[in-house]
């Protein structure tokens, strides 16, 4: 068991000395300083893990998926691992001391703005995650709002309020014509009561039989029956016509009133799904301009990760020079003689070359010269003789001239 534990620890502490961008073989040669880049390979490797987690939470919060965002958390931990991994190895020591000089803050202020940067961008889905109930609680409350807003607007929808007030106005019209109607009945069945009290000795007279009194409530229960007959007849036609304006204004209130819950409850589709990335970004903006509490935890975790992001340069600034930069520097002084050395000999070689092609190009010159003077010399020579011929022809013609003219004269 101890060995297998001794060869994992080996491992993760090769891996870890790895991370920190240290030469493995120079810091097998420095023991002394592995501790030292040890801490700071553990830094990177564990951010790179919490940037792991928050890049795959931040891709689940928006498309819903493990399958999606397993694999863009584990790319987007090993992202900001090579970053990291890159922004500490490219710093190197500083300038060997413990103190953070103002000159060390300037060069690395570059890599410290990127890890800044990269602390933010690691924060934010983490705190999401963290006050994931309180985000929950603040999307619902304002998902309540919106749907309580829309059923308010649909209550006071003016085609139904007009239509509203109009079956009202109806409703109201029928029944007061029933009321009157059954006035009207009350007053026929009065009448006819009374008629027949008088008829059978229980009226007013006390006398049975028909009589001038029972004649004259016969006639004014026929006048009540005439009454309510034409009454009935007058209303009942006119409620038929309104009833039938009221089954209408229902079947039209009634398709109205799908529509708008309808719209209704698609709208509460869409807020219930508005449960996105950018949703719960203002949420949780929203929770920390309301609670202070909220809002300073919120950035004590944002200054965590900063400062979890910009340890590994600070621990760099802070640390002292020790062996292990001496072989680096050394290093990298032989390498640099090296390629100087490398350079100075082709640049020799390239010299030679040069001077040879040069004294090439000068016997080249000087033979063609040569070759060029023997021309001229040997033009000079045709032109020598040709001249010379010339002349001999020129002094042959004179002769001959001169002779024909003294023949002729001496022959005159």
């Amino acid at each position: 068991m101890s060995k297998v534990f001794k060869f994992f620890f080996t491992r993760v502490e090769i891996f870890f000395l790895w991370s920190s961008g240290a030469n493995l073989d120079v810091l097998s040669k420095t023991p002394t300083e592995k501790s030292k880049y040890f801490g700071i390979g553990g830094t990177i490797v564990f951010t790179a893990l919490m940037a792991s987690f928050a890049g795959g939470y931040a891709f689940f919060t928006a498309f819903k998926s493990v399958y999606l965002s397993v694999p863009f958390g584990i790319f987007w931990g090993m992202l900001i691992f090579n970053l990291d991994r890159y922004i500490v190895a490219s710093f190197g020591v500083g300038d060997g001391k413990k103190t953070i000089s103002k000159q060390e803050i300037i060069e690395a202020a570059p890599r410290l703005a990127m890890a800044i940067i990269l602390g933010f961008v690691i924060s934010t889905p983490l705190e999401l995650k963290l006050f994931e109930k309180e985000i929950n609680a603040e999307i619902d409350t304002k998902i309540a709002l919106v749907q309580n807003s829309i059923i308010k607007s649909s209550t006071n929808d003016p085609q139904i309020l007009s239509l509203t007030d109009e079956r009202n106005q109806l409703t109201e019209n029928v029944n007061n014509r029933n009321k009157i109607i059954t006035d009207k009945l009350k007053e026929y069945n009065k009448a006819i009561r009374e008629k027949n009290d008088e008829l059978y000795g229980k009226g007013p007279t006390g006398k049975v039989g028909r009589g001038e009194y029972y004649d004259g409530l016969v006639i004014k229960a026929q006048n009540a029956q005439k009454n309510y007959n034409e009454t009935n007849t007058e209303y009942s036609k006119l409620n038929t016509n309104e009833y039938k304006r009221i089954k209408e204004i229902d079947e039209i209130i009634s398709k109205r009133e799908k529509i708008i819950q309808k719209d209704v409850e698609n709208q509460k589709t869409v807020q219930a799904q508005n449960d996105g990335l950018l949703a719960r970004l203002t949420a949780l903006n929203s929770l920390t301009s309301k609670e202070w509490t909220l809002s300073f935890a919120k950035w004590l975790i944002t200054a965590l990760f900063i400062f979890i992001e910009i340890a590994p340069i600070l621990f760099k600034m802070m640390t002292e020079r020790g062996p292990y930069d001496d072989i680096v520097d050394r290093i990298k002084h032989e390498t640099m003689v090296r390629q100087l050395e490398i350079q100075s000999e082709i640049n020799q070689e390239i010299n030679s070359t040069l001077k040879i092609s040069e004294q090439k190009a000068i016997l080249k010159i000087d033979k063609e010269i040569k070759t060029y003077e023997e021309l001229l010399n040997e033009v000079a020579n045709v032109q020598k003789e040709l001249s010379l011929i010339s002349i001999n022809q020129w002094r042959q013609e004179q002769l001959e001239l001169i002779q024909n003219k003294s023949s002729t004269h001496n022959s005159v």
